[in-house]
């Protein structure tokens, strides 16, 4: 996002993604009384990172008998933290709550390693875009304008939130564009990046027009496909 003019001036498609970043200071061993204080504080760079993809709180309602309704709110849970990790036995099978089990001790001792938290963090850096789901998909008539009016509008919920630093759970259930919702989730600007296909490149000999039908249905069936979570829902 740091980077968007150079983006081309033509029309095209474009994808925002989310890198994760951690340093030698987020891995290297940190001993406080006989702890490896790195630990907690990698962890919750995995947690942070985490919450960038949960989608919005979904409500549920329905009717009960003797005019009753059913009324609640389901929220994604990645299970990432310890406590997240503990399951009840009547919570799920046997099998799966091994399975689970070996997953959370994986994590733990990957991360309780400065080796381990090191090659995790690589590993997540590496992941965008090839492995990682795009937060937005959009189509552009001009995409260095389009990515410069993202970054625009991110700077000014930036702005809004370092006044009003209580209401980023209204910003986020409220956000209208890509850069609210960025900025909404806390995403630092410099871990946002845009990917683009410029279709003047791809296919110079066809008419603008025909040009922007075929973007605007390759974005249509994209959308459905990978269902980016800070895209239009």
């Amino acid at each position: 996002m740091l980077e968007v003019e150079q983006a081309p001036e033509s029309p095209g498609i474009y994808a925002w993604y989310v890198r994760f970043q951690a340093s030698p200071q987020d891995w290297e061993t940190k001993p406080v009384d006989g702890q490896d204080a790195s630990i907690e504080g990698f962890l919750g760079l995995l947690r942070e990172y985490a919450s960038y993809y949960e989608p919005l709180p979904i409500t549920l309602r329905g009717s009960a008998p003797y005019g009753g309704r059913w009324d609640g709110v389901l929220e994604l849970d990645h299970g990432v933290s310890r406590r997240e990790f503990q399951l009840r036995a009547e919570d799920v099978d046997r099998r799966e709550r091994e399975r689970r089990e070996r997953d959370r001790d994986a994590l733990e001792n990957t991360i309780s390693s400065q080796t381990g938290r090191r090659l995790l963090a690589q590993f997540l850096a590496r992941a965008t875009p090839v492995f990682s789901s795009p937060l937005y998909i959009g189509v552009a008539e001009n995409l260095n304008e389009r990515l410069q009016r993202h970054r625009t509008s991110y700077n000014k919920a930036m702005e809004w939130l370092r006044t009003n630093p209580n209401d980023a759970d209204r910003l986020r259930a409220d956000a209208r564009t890509f850069g609210q919702r960025a900025a909404s989730r806390g995403i630092a600007m410099e871990n946002l990046e845009a990917w683009v296909i410029d279709l003047k490149v791809l296919e110079s000999n066809i008419d603008a027009k025909s040009l922007r039908e075929s973007a605007q249905s390759a974005e249509w069936l994209l959308h459905r496909l990978f269902a980016p979570i800070l895209g239009r829902q």
